[in-house]
């Protein structure tokens, strides 16, 4: 519900969530329109295909990933959203929901009603700006999975989605040298379309290399600059 007494200026994302421009006589009129946060368990869906669509999501704590159904029936894992990202983008201009997004663990977010945001956009023009500016990141995202599905080592793929996972934890101010990744094996090897044993094969051939290290989900990169060249050099 909106009216909640969550600020945005209380809050450690607003510089991620939204940009300098943004002072706060306006992060307090946004705060103004944002819902109350919803505590997602793991494996709860935020939303579903199909849904009436009525808002974008920022994330506050936790993981999200969001797929859709192809012609087949099978799923496709069209992405993994972190803290400060925002999620649900993909249905603007949609009455329902396109895809679907699940809690990969336990899951704060921030409700951004559409209708209000809309309404919200034309008073504040660095609103709507930034707005455009996460479509625009969320193109270029499509951009990078279609980069993933194109290189033609699965190494190439794992080397690129982990150095563009390292890029996003830099933008949100944190070192991208050791991180957890809070996907399942299998749903990685989903969205970089290959199997779950083929994944796992290339993690060890790039520990064999020196680029990093791996325990379960958590992950040390010892080389970021070789996992670029890999990432690059194998793309066809």
């Amino acid at each position: 519900m909106a009216g909640t007494s969550l600020r945005c200026t209380d809050c450690g994302l607003q510089n991620i969530c939204f940009p300098p421009a943004f002072d706060d006589s306006a992060l307090s009129r946004i705060s103004e329109v944002i819902g109350q946060p919803p505590l997602l368990s793991k494996g709860q869906a935020l939303y579903q295909i199909g849904q009436p669509h009525h808002a974008i999501y920022a994330i506050r704590s936790g993981s999200i990933k969001t797929s859709i159904i192809q012609l087949d029936g099978s799923e496709l894992i069209t992405g993994f959203y972190q803290p400060g990202e925002v999620v649900g983008l993909e249905n603007l201009g949609h009455t329902d929901c396109t895809s679907r997004a699940e809690a990969l663990e336990k899951t704060t977010l921030c409700v951004l009603p559409t209708n209000q945001l809309t309404t919200l956009s034309r008073q504040l023009p660095e609103l709507q700006q930034h707005i455009f500016n996460l479509m625009s990141t969320e193109i270029r995202a499509d951009h990078q999975r279609l980069h993933l599905l194109g290189a033609r080592s699965v190494e190439a793929r794992l080397a690129s989605f982990l150095y563009g996972w390292i890029q996003r934890l830099e933008h949100r101010k944190l070192a991208g040298s050791s991180f957890r990744l809070p996907m399942a094996r299998a749903d990685l090897a989903n969205h970089l379309g290959v199997a779950v044993e083929t994944v796992s094969r290339s993690f060890s051939r790039l520990e064999q290399l020196g680029i990093l290290q791996v325990s379960g989900k958590a992950v040390h990169i010892h080389d970021s600059a070789q996992l670029l060249v890999m990432a690059n050099a194998q793309c066809a």
